[in-house]
């Protein structure tokens, strides 16, 4: 499996892209080399397994890579994966073709990948508040940026109950190829800053947050 990008990050992280084109087949045989015995759900549809399988093969790849080869992935109640060793933690994402993971011996983490078209900006107006829609005002790009940095965040948060346009803000940034810029999650009972990194390619963006292993709590 040829990866896209392989990208060491501080304190025991490393960030892995890959453009997986191979069958469910061969996918499947990847996951058990990885982890022999690996369960494998049933989904109804086939597009479903292969992001499924893609995901959990570029995981443990990653972890594999920094010396954790016992290491597996559970998914809670929610969807959400988690490694079976709570001193590691994972964030995975998928659009298209494309699969993002991110593995942490060190922070919490959230990654995301969005393939760039017509949905996001159609869509802006619901999970944008004024001020972020001002900001990415004529900026496509910046509209891809921020859903795809308000989804990274909802995955640090790995909790449910959060209002895309109300919980979840984000600063205005000048837009380059990559970057950082600042962001915010903030509830009646939970607040914290995030600085969340980002890069901007022609067909796709992406943003991941390395977070603090503890979080403020608003008194």
């Amino acid at each position: 499996m040829p990866l896209h990008l392989l990208k060491p990050l501080p304190s025991g992280s490393l960030l892995g892209l890959w453009r997986a084109e191979e069958t469910v087949e061969q996918l499947q045989a990847q996951l058990l080399s990885l982890r022999p015995g690996h369960q494998i759900p049933a989904f109804k549809a086939e597009s479903r397994t292969h992001e499924w399988l893609a995901a959990r093969v570029l995981a443990y790849t990653l972890l594999d890579q920094l010396q954790a080869p016992s290491v597996n992935l559970e998914t809670l109640e929610t969807g959400e994966p988690v490694c079976s060793d709570q001193r590691w933690q994972v964030s995975l994402t998928h659009s298209g073709a494309w699969v993002g993971a991110l593995v942490s011996s060190s922070h919490k983490v959230g990654i995301d990948l969005e393939l760039k078209g017509e949905k996001v900006p159609k869509l802006a107006h619901r999970f944008l508040n004024e001020n972020e829609l001002a900001s990415a005002a004529g900026h496509p790009d910046k509209l891809h940026l921020y859903w795809s940095a308000k989804e990274t965040l909802y995955k640090v948060y790995r909790q449910r109950q959060l209002f895309f346009r109300e919980n979840l803000l984000l600063e205005d940034f000048y837009l380059q190829a990559a970057g950082t810029f600042g962001g915010q999650i903030s509830t009646p009972d939970f607040a914290q800053q995030y600085q969340i990194h980002y890069e901007n390619y022609p067909e796709y963006v992406l943003t991941y947050v390395l977070a603090p292993a503890q979080v403020t709590l608003e008194p």
